[in-house]
């Protein structure tokens, strides 16, 4: 009767041979790859960040028809959502503005065609007080609203141009 014995390689042999392994020269390769792509993904991109400080423009038509004064708007969700921030004014427009679900407002980017306006709205009836922040979250396909560019927010027959996007 004959025996076959299959050699398995052992762990200090394994050990050996990837101590001989270049180690070096991957290791500076994924360096420079991760330095490189840092960046072309702040740089390269051809545009300055928006200035978070910087002021947001208003449209006194605007508040009066909503009752509200939109003060930010931001891509969020690994850009596939839009968030548009907005101080209540006048309770009982805002109550209107926010439960008119035919008319929610547009968002066209100006640097580009398309924009959106699939939005996530507050249920109507929600209490609703003065100076509180709300907002609307959007769907952002395709990426049509982009961070550090700017936007033109339209609600009806009234425009607010030049919104910053974070």
């Amino acid at each position: 009767m004959s025996v076959i014995t299959v050699s398995r390689p052992t762990w200090g042999r394994w050990r050996e041979r990837a101590g001989r392994a270049p180690v070096l020269p991957v290791l500076l390769g994924l360096v420079a790859t991760v330095l490189v792509g840092y960046i072309l993904s702040v740089v390269g991109t051809g545009r300055a960040a928006p200035d978070p400080h910087a002021a947001f423009p208003q449209s006194a038509a605007l508040e009066e028809a909503t009752g509200v004064r939109f003060s930010r708007v931001a891509v969020v969700g690994d850009g596939g959502l839009v968030m548009v921030e907005y101080v209540v004014l006048d309770v009982e427009k805002a109550t209107a503005f926010q439960a008119d679900r035919p008319h929610v407002p547009v968002l066209t980017s100006e640097a580009r065609a398309g924009g959106t306006q699939r939005v996530s709205i507050m249920k109507p009836g929600h209490l609703i007080r003065a100076g509180q922040t709300y907002y609307f979250v959007y769907q952002n396909t395709g990426q049509a609203i982009r961070p550090g560019e700017t936007i033109t927010l339209r609600y009806r027959a009234h425009q607010l141009h030049h919104v910053p996007v974070l």
